[in-house]
Formats: structure tokens, sequence, C-alpha cells
């Protein structure tokens, strides 16, 4: 593909919402960088209950899938489609594009921009402090009429937003080489949402979806997976994604069961073995002396939540990874809290992928140890975190 590029770093800058949720007054800002003006890899969110934690990882999930998008209809945010909310993402980009390096920032916009096209307007001051010498710009304004999105006038002739939506849209669906690691550089977000649950299949969808060996619903490329808890049916279930792991071979499913067995069930007498052939369901294995096997269905809370997030992450990464992760704590003991504190801040630090990590939490002791630890340097580690406030006004 002519001018294809290739990414060398994907990552948040700031995010302005208004009119969306709680932030109805005046336009609010999530600020990802450090005091150095570098965007974080490991950023935490938090508030009390109801002031917009969850918006905001909604937000730029919404605002990112943009990008795989060529003539949206909706945006998938309720302020965006219906209201008059707008909202803009600035990202810092490093890129090989048409033979060079360039350090840029990209803003993605939606909603409501009939009057202001920006909702923050980058100087040369101000891209020169974030070490970027260009600001592109590509968003959609919502016309509540039925009709696609209509494009902004300032990214419709930009040749660099054109090769970018080219890139990343004529690259959706690439089937991954591997699991836990990736070959691809195209940016990607995955958006996992509070309720990590893995449902048993009902017998009515069963019947209407017959178990087999399927490609699963979120299988292959995309700018954004949001994952859901809710969803029952076979193609979407961890059960499909590790039969389809199996069937491809090439050790793909030992890797997840090495990677989930590590993250999920170390230290415990239970560990995923393998997937039954003739019922086609994923085997956890319990104990030594007089071991038992059950289903994923039968795990508790907490080791549902591990599962969902390891599995998804395994199989969907990219080299630029945008985690968010509403509640990462939720039916977590506390030391199950810190192991998967410690996980993730161990993501971010990988150095072969881009990984960023964005979480909100609710655990007093977790964010006790980060705020005791926000000053402490951990070499590869960008830490930051956000408190919303109740005065929004």
């Amino acid at each position: 593909m002519a001018n294809e590029i290739i990414f060398h770093e994907f990552r948040p800058l700031f995010l302005t919402l208004h009119r969306i949720g709680p932030f109805q007054n005046a336009p609010y800002e999530v600020d990802f960088t450090d005091k150095q003006n570098r965007p974080c890899n490991f950023f935490l969110l938090t508030s009390k209950n109801g002031l917009g934690k969850t918006i905001v990882l909604d937000t730029l999930s919404c605002l990112l899938s943009l990008l795989g998008q060529t003539e949206p209809k909706e945006y998938g945010l309720e302020d965006l489609d219906r209201g008059t909310g707008r909202a803009q993402l600035d990202l810092k980009l490093r890129v090989y594009w048409q033979g060079l390096d360039h350090h840029l920032v990209l803003s993605i916009l939606g909603g409501d921009l009939s009057n202001d096209l920006s909702l923050k307007v980058w100087s040369n001051d101000d891209l020169n402090s974030h070490g970027t010498s260009k600001w592109h710009r590509i968003g959609f304004i919502g016309q509540h009429s039925g009709l696609p999105l209509k494009p902004l006038s300032t990214h419709k002739g930009d040749d660099f937003i054109g090769d970018l939506l080219a890139t990343i849209q004529f690259n959706i669906g690439s089937s991954p080489s591997s699991f836990g690691e990736s070959t691809f550089s195209y940016p990607t977000t995955l958006n996992f949402s509070a309720y990590r649950d893995i449902p048993q299949i009902s017998a009515a969808r069963e019947i209407a979806q017959p178990r087999s060996i399927t490609r699963p619903q979120y299988w292959g490329y995309n700018p954004v997976h949001s994952f859901s808890a809710h969803n029952e049916t076979w193609t979407y279930s961890l059960d499909n994604l590790l039969v389809w792991l199996k069937w491809l071979e090439g050790g793909r499913f030992e890797k997840a069961c090495e990677y989930i067995n590590k993250h999920v069930f170390d230290g415990s007498s239970k560990f995923l073995k393998d997937v039954d052939r003739p019922t086609l369901e994923a085997i956890i294995r319990t104990g030594d002396n007089e071991p038992s096997e059950h289903r994923l269905d039968r795990l508790s809370s907490g080791e549902k939540n591990l599962m969902q997030l390891f599995l998804r992450i395994g199989a969907h990464q990219t080299k630029n990874t945008i985690l968010l992760i509403d509640e990462f704590d939720v039916h977590l003991h506390i030391r199950w809290q810190y192991r998967l504190y410690n996980a993730l801040k161990a993501l971010a630090l990988r150095d072969d992928t881009n990984f960023t990590v964005i979480a909100s939490t609710h655990s007093t002791e977790i964010l006790q140890t980060f705020a005791d630890t926000m000053d402490i340097e951990e070499y590869g580690l960008i830490k930051g975190g956000h408190l919303i406030k109740q005065d929004m006004e």
C-alpha cells in the first residue's frame, strides 16, 4: 500500500470533555502527561462514584474507534449521538511516513463542533514542549439527522490523515501471528468494562448457534476492541477463543496456557490444562492428589476478572496498545489487587511494545501505594494519575 505509516509511538496526552455525563458546565481536561510533559504509560484514575471515571474511559474508546470507520453513522456515546456533547483526544505520535520520522500531535474530535472545530488549540510552543513539530486533526461533526457523521474540513485535505486512515483501515481484520506478542505496529485500544464475568452459554444460545471451531467475534486487528461481560454467544466466549487458538496450532494455545497460568493461577492448585475436544470447553484442573476439572464459568469472580483481561490482552495486543480498564481491582482480594497492579506495570515496562495502561480504581491500598511511589524513579515507567473532583462547575 502506497505511503503506509509505521507507528513507533501512539500515546494519549489530553482528553477534553464538554457536556458529556457529569462534565456539563465547562470543558474538563484530563492530563495524561507527567511533570516533564511526557505521555504516561501507567496512569490511574479515581473519584467518588458517579463523577465520570467510566465516561472518561468510554470517551477515549469512542474517539479512537473513529480511526477504523470510513463513514461512521454514530459515535456510540449517548451525549455525542443525541445531545450537544463534544470531546477532543490529543495523542502523541512518532511515525515513519514518506521516508522520514515524524513527531506530531494528532487530535481526534467528535460531537457538536459547529461553532468551535477544536476544544484545545495547539500552538507552536505547545508542540515544542511535547517534542513534536506538527498538529493534525481528524474528527466528525454530529448531524443528529440519521445521516453519516460529517468529517471535519480540516482533515479532508490532509495527506497525512488520509494515509493514516488508509493504513489502519486497510489492516482491519488482519490475523495476529502469535499469542502474547505481535508484529503489528498499528495502534489498538482494548477497553474493558468493570463487569468482567464469564457467563455460561445459555441453552437457547447453544441451539441458535451450536459450538464449532469458529473464528472468534473479535479475532483480527481492529483499532478498538470493547469487551462486554453480558455476551453469551459462542463466538464471543473465551472457550471459543481457546478452541480457536488450539485449532491454529503453532504453539499459540500452549503460550496462552502459560500466560494464563502465570497471571491468573500462580500460587494456587488450579491451572488451565487443555480444551476438551468433544464438548469444546476449556478445562481447568484443580488439585494434584485428587484432581478435579471444571469449566471457565465455574471460576471465582476474581479469577474470571483476570481470565477476561489476560486472554483478551494476549490475543489482541499490538506493538502500540492502549489498555483501558474500568475498576481493575473489582472482585479481587488485596493480594490479587497487588498481583494485577504489578502485572499491569510489567506490561507498561515491556521493551518490545509500547503499552499504555489507563485504569480506574477505588482501592485505597492501591492508591496509597501508587501515591507513595509517584516520585520514585522506575526505569521505563512514566507514572501519572488524575482525581476527578466534585467541583466541576
